[in-house]
């Protein structure tokens, strides 16, 4: 359902070929230039660039070089007009436009500061969750992805007035108007509980994901309005449950890497991997978090002991990290 978190795989067009692979085509081209030109001196020039001590050689490798790098950046720039692929700010904002979605402001800043605080915007992995499920509410609520829209982008539909001052004339206008809660919630799920029975879980960017008493009513006020919510449904806006977990793990480091710097390593990757899952539905999974902090520090092996089992929410739960609490030992060549 989302491209951008399993994307398929880059097709060749778009991938750089190998040095040798590349640098075998560039000799054959300039053989090829050379028999047109100057055929006589093909046989010596081709005896040149099987040579790799010849500057004539060294001339080329260093172009090829230049090449790649010049295909690679190619490539990069096209795989920024696809969703899946895209990674780059202005371009998401450019791709979720094209449905009308805009990146959300979750904290004003403060320009006036010493020195100024920027304002926080939304990530590009929530803004393009939000594009893709769009598509899902052009016409309005009613199914699980058109709630989610809408309950995550308040203010994001425009009411729509349509006006007959005189015979023959039909005025249809567009309000756009901003929602002061827009930016605050950071995950939705709907559910049917009953038949014509509605309930909506929402999560909050801010603290565990428990939202405000306001934020909550700011949503149900929104996914009633009569432009969206459908007829036949209920809906109640419902905060989550908030189930929390720590990370208690030993990680053993061969001599050499200073243990602090690999403990801060592992718990950025603890809480990057707690980020990530910090939604309704999450799932905290052991042997994940394990295979996080082992590519993140290097440590040639380690122990979890929190969070023992998996945790795996429901859409009205969501996982939200506690604590974190990192050993790092230094085991000598004869533990080794």
């Amino acid at each position: 359902m989302f491209p951008h978190q399993n994307p398929l795989p880059k097709s060749d067009i778009i991938k750089t070929p190998p040095f040798e692979t590349l640098l075998s085509k560039v000799k054959s081209g300039l053989l090829d230039y050379i028999a047109e030109s100057s055929p006589e001196d093909v046989a010596e020039v081709k005896q040149t660039l099987a040579n790799e001590a010849e500057l004539l050689t060294k001339f080329v490798e260093g172009f090829t070089i230049i090449l790649q790098n010049q295909i690679r950046q190619f490539n990069s720039q096209a795989q920024q007009m696809f969703g899946m692929y895209a990674t780059d700010n202005t371009m998401v904002n450019l791709i979720a436009s094209q449905l009308g979605v805009q990146r959300q402001v979750l904290s004003p800043g403060n320009p006036d500061a010493f020195p100024p605080v920027p304002p926080t915007m939304e990530s590009n992995e929530s803004v393009l969750t939000r594009y893709y499920l769009a598509a899902y509410a052009l016409a309005s609520t009613g199914t699980r992805s058109g709630y989610r829209f809408h309950a995550m982008t308040l203010g994001g539909r425009p009411i729509v007035k349509v006006e007959s001052p005189e015979p023959k004339t039909v005025i249809v206008k567009y309000e756009f108007l901003e929602h002061e809660r827009a930016g605050e919630t950071k995950d939705a799920q709907a559910r049917q509980v009953e038949p014509g029975v509605v309930d909506c879980y929402i999560l909050s960017h801010e603290g565990n994901g428990y939202p405000s008493i306001e934020l909550i009513d700011a949503t149900q006020a929104y996914l009633e309005r009569d432009d969206i919510a459908q007829e036949t449904d209920l809906i109640t806006v419902k905060p989550p449950t908030i189930r929390t977990w720590r990370c208690d793990a030993h990680l053993y480091i061969r001599p050499g890497p200073d243990a602090e710097v690999v403990k801060a390593a592992a718990e950025m990757a603890v809480r990057g991997y707690a980020a990530e899952q910090h939604r309704l539905g999450g799932r905290i999974e052991p042997s994940m978090l394990y295979n996080v902090i082992m590519t993140s520090t290097g440590a040639h092996r380690g122990e979890i002991t929190e969070p023992a089992q998996p945790l795996r929410c429901a859409y009205s739960e969501a996982p939200y990290l506690e604590s974190i609490q990192i050993i790092v030992s230094t085991e000598s060549v004869d533990n080794i």
